[in-house]
């Protein structure tokens, strides 16, 4: 083991976690068999301190001098090296997550406003050790938090990692020795929730619990460490993601004191690309970081591959044959984050043993596999062309079964006829009510003139199309709209988009964001009404392309609609991390 690794001694702490929060699915354990086996966790914990962390030098001058070192402003690095050896065992071997860490969490401390930060970091790289376990303890020394909140997915994981801090407080000689006002069993000694010698009190608990009303004496909680809240269950559906978010914003970052002090810290890593985290990532007045294993790719992926065909096929002494006469040409552009313990091989190692779609989530923070992705490069147009030909199409997702409002969709889609490229132009993508997308589309209708519209016809979605007809011929705004049937499989359907997608036939703009999201996490998105609606435009051109010849007068390009200055040509992005 090398650098800020998880050893024995945290996987012990972890599994113990991970089995105890499965537990309940099979049987819930009595509180006698949830105490005892926190005590033998502690036990453990302590033995294992015992074991592994040797004393210091106990001259007063060296004390001091620890004392000072460790109680400076920055002194959060050399506090967790110099006390914990047993979690820091080469302090030079750091990640970059690590580096950020301990520059961000000391400023966290010493910035008198309430800080809200949260952090996307990797499976593996001690996140919960260093958030969780060592800054808590940090801020007991330096004695400028009173309450502290520790949550977890669940509450066994909250209480087994709060043993781990009451072990670092009652068995490490070294804490003892330099902080001797801070250890020792404190007033309150339970499991999930203590009160230590000098007065501080930290609790343990399962996210979605009741937080309101919490109190340590005068204080209010004012810090609270967010630490892998989320799980595989409560990402799986937008009301669970929605609910967790709720529990968030409501209870957590209101347990504060009124002045907003509270201090908020939120790492975990990434398990769906709507995720809480991910959520918290993209709102501005959160303090947001994000991390990946490998930071940049190998420039010959073709060569890796190779070795990954050895490996699955020849196995693992082969590829490691390959890895040695190839190891410069394969690791030539790669960045990785922890290269002094995670180097680049181990990682692709991994990759293959837990596959791609977990590795990218698990290690990159980006839920979407390349492999998955079906869209993975796109074509964005920068240009308006005066002879493209206009089409509509709209998915109304009318009488479709499901409890909630899903989404609508309404593309405008402008087709060259020379060189068969199909642009959209226009993508509004939200929820609304019937009414309110006849009038929208009406109104795209007068502005771009369509040649014809498809409208998604099944069940009520009929009589919403013959509505808009007549509606629009009252106004004098005459829709071209035809029925549209889906027919086979939607996903096939949506499948026969990506060659053509690929190949730059469909192009789309920069600023139809909701559109090409769901392009990017296609299949995996909750709401596919975009990419369905982009399938009936295609359709509907080639058809009109087809079956219209070259007659008829088009209609001029109108202004752009807040897409800026017109520009030249094209550029396509890539949708998919490798």
């Amino acid at each position: 083991m090398a650098g800020h690794t998880r050893g024995g001694l945290v996987q012990r702490i972890l599994a113990v976690g991970a089995e105890m929060n499965s537990a309940p699915r099979l049987r819930a354990k009595t509180k006698a068999e949830f105490t005892r086996e926190m005590a033998d966790l502690a036990a453990d914990l302590r033995r294992r301190i015992e074991a592994e962390v040797t004393g210091l030098d106990n001259a007063p001058a060296q004390v001091a001098e620890r004392r000072a070192k460790a109680l400076a402003p920055d002194g959060f690095a050399y506090f967790c090296r110099t006390y914990f050896p047993h979690y820091i065992k080469h302090p030079d071997a750091r990640s970059r997550l690590h580096d950020y860490l301990y520059q961000r969490l000391p400023e966290i401390l010493n910035t008198a406003s309430g800080q809200n930060d949260v952090i996307a970091a990797p499976r593996g790289e001690a996140k919960s050790t260093i958030c969780s376990q060592l800054f808590p303890l940090w801020c007991i020394a330096k004695r400028m938090k009173h309450y502290i909140l520790i949550l977890m997915d669940a509450f066994d994981q909250a209480a087994v990692m709060l043993e781990a801090i009451k072990a670092e407080l009652e068995a490490n000689p070294r804490l003892a020795l330099d902080f001797p006002e801070i250890c020792g069993r404190g007033p309150a000694w339970k499991e999930g929730v203590i009160v230590t010698s000098s007065g501080v009190k930290i609790e343990g608990v399962g996210s979605g619990k009741r937080l309101r009303g919490r109190r340590h004496g005068p204080h209010r909680p004012d810090l609270a460490v967010l630490d892998d809240i989320e799980n595989d269950d409560n990402v799986r559906s937008p009301e669970q993601r929605d609910k967790l978010e709720g529990w968030v914003d409501k209870a957590v970052l209101n347990v504060g004191a009124a002045d907003g002090s509270l201090d908020v810290i939120y790492i975990g890593t990434t398990l769906h690309y709507d995720g809480v985290l991910l959520r918290k990532q993209r709102n501005p007045l959160w303090r947001a970081a994000k991390f990946a294993s490998i930071v940049r790719w190998p420039d010959d992926m073709t060569a890796w591959e190779r070795w990954e065909e050895l490996l699955r096929n020849e196995g693992p002494d082969a590829a490691d044959r390959y890895y040695a006469q190839h190891q410069v040409r394969m690791d030539r552009g790669a960045v990785v984050s922890w290269p002094g313990v995670r180097p680049l091989v181990a990682l692709m190692k991994l990759r293959v043993k837990i596959g791609t779609h977990a590795f990218d989530s698990e290690q990159q923070n980006d839920p979407v596999s390349g492999a998955d992705a079906l869209f993975g490069t796109v074509t964005l147009w920068v240009n308006r062309l005066p002879d493209w030909v206009f089409f509509g199409a709209c998915d109304p997702s009318l009488g479709k079964q499901n409890k909630s409002r899903d989404p609508s969709a309404i593309l405008i889609g402008g087709a060259n006829r020379e060189t068969g490229t199909l642009d959209v132009v226009e993508a509004l993508i939200r929820r609304r009510l019937p009414d309110r997308m006849i009038e929208d589309i009406i109104t795209l209708e007068e502005e771009y003139r369509c040649l014809r519209w498809a409208i998604e016809s099944v069940q009520f979605q009929e009589f919403f199309r013959t509505s808009l007809v007549s509606r629009g011929a009252a106004r004098g705004v005459p829709v071209p709209a035809i029925p549209v049937v889906p027919f086979g499989d939607k996903q096939l359907r949506i499948e026969r988009l990506q060659p053509h997608v690929a190949n730059g036939l469909i192009r789309l703009h920069a600023s139809q964001t909701v559109l090409l999201d769901q392009m990017r996490h296609y299949p995996m998105v909750d709401h596919d009404d975009g990419v369905d609606a982009l399938e009936m435009l295609w359709t509907v051109s080639l058809g009109r392309a087809v079956s219209a010849g070259a007659t008829g007068t088009r209609p001029p390009a109108p202004p752009a609609r807040g897409l800026g200055p017109a520009m030249f040509g094209g550029r396509r992005v890539s949708m998919r991390r490798r």
